[in-house]
C-alpha cells in the first residue's frame, strides 16, 4: 500500500509502519510520534495514573457472595447497564464520564469536545467497549471518540485511571484472564495497546493492518498451548468497498500477547466484524462488512471451510452506502454447548438461530431496529442482544429459539460483557 492510502488515518503519528511492535513500558500514550491530545492541546498530553485499592473493611481471602451480571455499555450516553444474568433485573447503570472538573480545566474541555467533532463526522461514539476485571470491582471502559481507556470504581464510580491512546478512536478491547492487562484496539493508528490494568500505563503494542476492530483472547491448536490474541481489521470505512476497490487489508491477525509479534494472518474479502470462537479454538465464525451471513473458518486447515447466507427483509437498505458503518450484521456468538450460532442481522431487524452442525437456519426472530451484538450468557442459555435504536436488550433462549425478556438500557446499547461481582457493591 502506498503512503497516501494511509495518510487518513495515520497522519497524526509520523509512525513507522515497519515497527511491527514497539515496547512502550511505562508509556501512558506519547509514544513514537507526537500524541493525539499533545495535537489538540499543543502540548504534552497528561494521563492520570492511581493504584487500585482494596475495598474497605474486606479481610484478604473473604469469600463473598456475588451475582453474575451483564455489563451493556452505551454508545451514546457513556454509560454501562448492569443486569443480573440470571433474573435479568436491571441493577442500576454506571456513568463513564466521572471526571468532568476533576482535572485541569482544558484537559477536561478536550474530552467534551473532541467526541462531538468526531460525532459530526461519524455516528456517536461516547463508549466503545467496557471490561470487568476478574473480581468484579473496577470497570474499563475505552471511551470511543474521546480516544482514551478509563478505570472506574464499580462501587463507588471513582475514576482511578485515565490513559490517553495515540489515535482518535479507542476501539473494542478486551481483559486478559488473569486481569492483569487490557488489549484495546487504537483504530486510527493501526495498533493493539497493551495495557496495565493496576496503573493504566501502556506497557506495549503491536502493530496490525488495516484499522483493528473486534479483539479476541483464546487458544489456537497451531500456535502453542497459550492464549493468543485475535483481531479483525476493518479496512477502508469511508466510501463503500465497491466504489474505491478499498486498498486497505481486511484480515484476522493473531498475535502473541506477551511480545505482541504478529503470528499469522488470514486475509476476508471485506472488513473483518465480530466474530465467535469454539471452545477448542479449531472454528471462528466470522462476519464480514455488507454480508448478509458470516464465514466459518477452520484455524488448523488456515482456510475458510464454509459460508452461511441468511436472507435479507424489507428493512435492508437498498444502497449499502446507508448500512450502518457498513454493517449487515454485526454481532454473532454460540451457544454454551457448541450447538447453535446466534447471529445479529442488523439491518434485517432479527436475530438468526443457527445450527452450527449442517449450518441450518433453525429460527429468525423479529428484535427491532439495528440488533448490534451478541453475547451469550456465561452458563451458555441466553444471548444478550443490544437493539441499538430501541435502547434495549433482547434476551434469546438458545434452546427455545425464542426471545424470552427484553431489558430497558442506556441509549445505543453497543457491547455486552460478563463478570461475577461482590453483592456488597452492588
Amino acid at each position: 500500500m502506498s503512503d497516501p492510502d494511509r495518510t487518513a488515518f495515520q497522519w497524526a503519528s509520523g509512525q513507522d509502519e515497519s515497527n511491527r511492535a514497539t515496547d512502550t513500558a511505562g508509556d501512558t500514550g506519547s509514544g513514537p510520534g507526537p500524541s493525539r491530545r499533545a495535537l489538540l492541546r499543543s502540548g504534552v498530553a497528561v494521563g492520570t495514573v492511581a493504584a487500585l485499592s482494596a475495598v474497605p473493611g474486606m479481610p484478604a481471602g473473604a469469600r463473598t457472595a456475588t451475582r453474575t451480571v451483564m455489563f451493556t455499555g452505551c454508545a451514546k450516553d457513556g454509560a454501562v447497564t448492569l443486569v443480573d444474568a440470571d433474573t435479568f433485573e436491571h441493577i442500576r447503570s454506571i456513568d463513564v464520564y466521572p471526571d468532568q472538573d476533576k482535572e485541569d480545566a482544558l484537559n477536561d474541555a478536550v474530552d467534551q469536545v473532541e467526541p462531538v467533532l468526531l460525532n459530526t463526522l461519524v455516528r456517536d461514539n461516547y463508549l466503545e467497549h467496557a471490561n470487568v476485571s476478574p473480581d468484579g470491582r473496577t470497570l474499563y471502559a475505552a471511551r470511543g471518540h474521546v480516544g482514551d481507556v478509563i478505570a472506574v470504581d464499580i462501587e463507588t464510580g471513582e475514576k482511578l485511571w485515565e490513559t490517553e491512546l495515540e489515535g482518535f478512536r479507542a476501539d473494542h478491547q478486551l481483559i486478559s484472564s488473569d486481569g492483569d492487562y487490557l488489549y484495546t484496539s487504537d483504530l486510527t493508528m493501526d495498533q493493539i495497546d497493551k495495557i496495565d490494568t493496576e496503573t493504566g500505563a501502556i506497557v506495549a503494542r503491536g502493530m496490525v493492518r488495516d484499522l483493528p476492530h473486534g479483539i479476541h483472547y483464546h487458544r489456537i491448536p497451531t500456535l502453542g498451548s497459550g492464549e493468543v490474541l485475535i483481531n479483525g481489521s476493518l479496512g477502508n470505512m469511508l466510501f463503500p468497498d465497491a466504489t474505491t476497490g478499498d486498498p486497505l487489508e481486511h484480515q484476522l491477525t493473531f498475535m502473541d500477547p506477551e511480545s505482541m509479534q504478529v503470528l499469522r494472518t488470514m486475509d476476508f474479502e471485506n472488513g473483518v466484524r465480530p466474530m465467535a470462537v469454539t471452545h477448542d479454538g479449531r472454528k471462528i465464525y466470522v462476519q464480514v462488512s455488507y454480508f448478509h451471513g458470516f464465514h466459518e473458518y477452520d484455524s488448523v486447515e488456515d482456510r475458510i471451510t464454509r459460508t452461511k447466507h441468511l436472507p435479507k427483509t424489507e428493512h435492508v437498505p437498498e444502497d449499502e452506502r446507508d448500512y450502518p458503518a457498513q454493517s449487515a450484521h454485526h454481532g454473532i456468538g454460540l451457544s454454551g454447548d457448541g450447538k447453535y450460532i446466534c447471529v445479529a442481522a442488523t439491518t434485517g431487524w432479527y436475530v438468526a438461530i443457527v445450527r452450527r452442525r449442517d449450518l441450518e437456519l433453525v429460527e429468525t426472530i423479529p428484535v427491532g431496529e439495528y440488533p448490534y451484538w451478541v453475547q451469550t450468557t456465561p452458563d451458555g442459555v441466553h444471548a444478550f442482544v443490544p437493539v441499538r435504536r430501541d435502547n434495549e436488550v433482547s434476551v434469546i433462549s438458545y434452546a427455545d429459539q425464542e426471545e424470552v425478556a427484553r431489558i430497558p438500557t442506556g441509549s445505543h446499547p453497543h457491547v455486552v460483557e460478563s463478570e461475577d461481582v461482590p453483592e456488597a457493591i452492588l
